[in-house]
């Protein structure tokens, strides 16, 4: 199958060694759209990038990963215009709250959500670098279910250790919508069986860790456990706990 820009990082994830090749794409995604965010290139200057940011801001954990990434400067002229945004709609809905009804001791509960608490939730919801995250990774899972009708591919994914529980949930969703008639056998057959086996292999590491500590395996060897933690842990949610914080050059 000819290679193209999409199908080149999904072809070298799978012939990584990794718990999850989708976890591979992502982490590389994710620090991309962060020094897209802060890097060099200051694309935080940029209006249309701005007007971006100041519309979604960003979720929480991907703060801590600029705050550890650098750029002191870039975080707080992004936080500044987006502040005025929030406090200009947030003036707002003070402006018009209008302070809900008393609950009756036995009567119905108020009907409807306050529009404060509407708008709290829209707010928390968004995340710039989400966005940038969840789009790429899209096209990667879209690619994915096209890599699957050449048999080349299908070996090497065959080979692998399966996904982490995080990306397994996604790959069964778009498969609902991408997934070809002609690989929907191959598919399930081989991820579930995987699944299984990997997630097994991972447990059996995990067990094996544990057993080492007791004083009578001391001298035993530590088999394939020493990092059974880190790889249990992505293997349930899709991290890398023992990554080092990514940072600017």
């Amino acid at each position: 199958m000819k290679e193209h820009l999409d199908t080149i990082p999904v072809n070298e994830a799978f012939e990584k060694e990794d718990e999850c090749p989708f976890c591979y794409l992502q982490r590389q995604v994710e620090q991309k759209a962060i020094r897209y965010a802060l890097g060099p290139s200051a694309s935080y200057m940029e209006p249309d990038v701005r007007a971006a940011t100041d519309a979604m801001g960003f979720c929480r954990q991907h703060y801590k990963k600029m705050y550890d990434y650098g750029n002191s400067l870039g975080n707080a002229l992004m936080m500044q215009t987006y502040y005025v945004g929030m406090r200009r709609e947030l003036d707002a809905q003070i402006t018009n709250f209008i302070t809900p009804e008393k609950k009756k001791l036995f009567g119905k509960k108020p009907e409807g959500e306050l529009p404060l608490l509407q708008w709290l939730r829209q707010k928390n919801s968004t995340c710039f670098l989400c966005s940038k995250i969840n789009y790429n990774m899209d096209r990667y899972y879209a690619t994915y279910f096209h890599l699957i009708k050449d048999e080349e591919f299908r070996k090497k994914a065959e080979a692998g250790k399966g996904f982490c529980m995080h990306h397994f949930e996604k790959l069964l969703e778009v498969a609902q919508e991408k997934l070809p008639n002609g690989q929907m056998d191959w598919f399930y057959s081989t991820v579930l069986t995987q699944m299984q086996q990997n997630l097994s292999r991972v447990h059996g590491d995990l067990d094996w860790f544990i057993e080492k500590f007791d004083y009578r395996n001391a001298s035993a060897p530590w088999k394939n456990s020493k990092d059974a933690v880190s790889r249990s842990m992505q293997k349930l949610k899709g991290l890398y706990p023992a990554d080092a914080t990514y940072r600017q050059d």
